[in-house]
């Protein structure tokens, strides 16, 4: 399997994004993941590394490259008292992102995707976790022509006052 982080030209800087795809052959169906809360740490990219294993290309940015290059929280600790700067943290880059901002970077890796003749052109496959289960959403509406396919697994703050006052959703 090939690994490997890349920086991807955003409108808001450098994104530096984990590439992950089998050996063999290619191009490759693609699929993106999107980080969770507590960043990018070895459990997303054990996830990650499981889709390549099966024949699929992955890319997973680090969504708070604005802020920092580098955030990996304890899941472990998040209640313990004395992470509680871990945890204050976690919230303040959770809070930092929009789905504006997600679906700029989401067009900059689009791009990105277009010049690797390892990621396979057409339609891809997107997965939100928990945070990301609004982004994936959102990158989906707005690139309908890009995905085949969206999952939200644990996705958090699905239902917003904005989708309420729509009259999209019944609370």
């Amino acid at each position: 399997m090939q690994e490997r982080v890349v920086e991807i030209s955003t409108a808001d800087g450098a994104m530096n994004t984990w590439v992950f795809h089998p050996d063999r052959g290619g191009p490759h169906p693609v699929v993106i993941l999107y980080m969770d809360s507590m960043g990018i740490r070895e459990e997303l990219c054990d996830m990650a590394r499981r889709l390549s294993t099966v024949g699929y290309y992955v890319l997973m940015p680090n969504l708070y490259y604005r802020m920092v290059r580098s955030v990996d929280r304890d899941g472990d600790r998040l209640h313990d008292p004395a992470y509680a700067e871990g945890l204050a943290l976690m919230w303040k880059l959770n809070r930092s992102l929009s789905n504006t901002m997600v679906d700029r970077d989401t067009e900059a890796m689009l791009r990105f995707l277009a010049t690797d003749p390892a990621a396979r052109p057409g339609k891809i496959g997107v997965v939100g976790y928990c945070m990301s289960g609004p982004f994936v959403v959102t990158a989906a509406a707005n690139f309908p022509e890009r995905f085949s396919c969206i999952a939200a697994i644990y996705g958090a703050r699905m239902v917003t006052e904005h989708l309420i006052s729509l009259g999209h959703v019944e609370i």
